[in-house]
């Protein structure tokens, strides 16, 4: 059977978010505007594709029954933040409500470490995940939504048989 290394490396991460903000409302892609709901966290897999043929063809690894033949493979993501005006999340002991621009700066914050930390299934062996900075931080005010944008990159090994 066929690898899946891209859609287990997505689902992790869009479960991760899931269960660590789970008041908030996960998308694995754009939702249609009747559909969306806040605050939002969208996961947009943007490319993908070999970053090095680094095993060639029939390489072993110590025992001449593992040949295999394989490369650095990547995904690149874009995450995004969207939280209206309406948008609680209540943060602490005791709880404080964090809305609008708290709310975003803490989002902001804590995805970025809840991916960072996120342990991948052992079946994918990750090399390398950078998360840019957060950028187009900002506020629309004809929609009343704060928003900002990051791009995370995975590496893994891509064996084949």
């Amino acid at each position: 059977m066929p690898n899946d290394f891209i859609n287990i490396i997505e689902r992790e991460i869009i479960d991760q978010l899931r269960d660590t903000f789970d008041t908030a409302h996960v998308f694995g892609q754009f939702p249609e505007a009747v559909d969306v709901s806040y605050p939002a966290i969208i996961v947009q897999l943007v490319a993908s594709g070999v970053d090095e043929q680094f095993m060639g063809s029939q390489v072993t690894f110590g025992a001449s029954d593992t040949q295999t033949t394989g490369e650095i493979y990547g995904m690149v993501l874009n995450l995004h933040l969207i939280v209206d005006k309406e948008s609680v999340i209540s943060v602490g002991d005791p709880a404080v409500g964090y809305k609008q621009r708290r709310l975003l700066n803490y989002l902001m914050l804590n995805v970025g470490n809840s991916i960072t930390d996120l342990t991948f299934p052992s079946t994918v062996e990750i090399l390398e995940r950078h998360m840019q900075a957060w950028s187009e931080i900002g506020y629309v005010p004809e929609l009343e939504l704060w928003g900002a944008s990051a791009v995370y990159m995975v590496s893994f090994k891509n064996w084949r048989a």
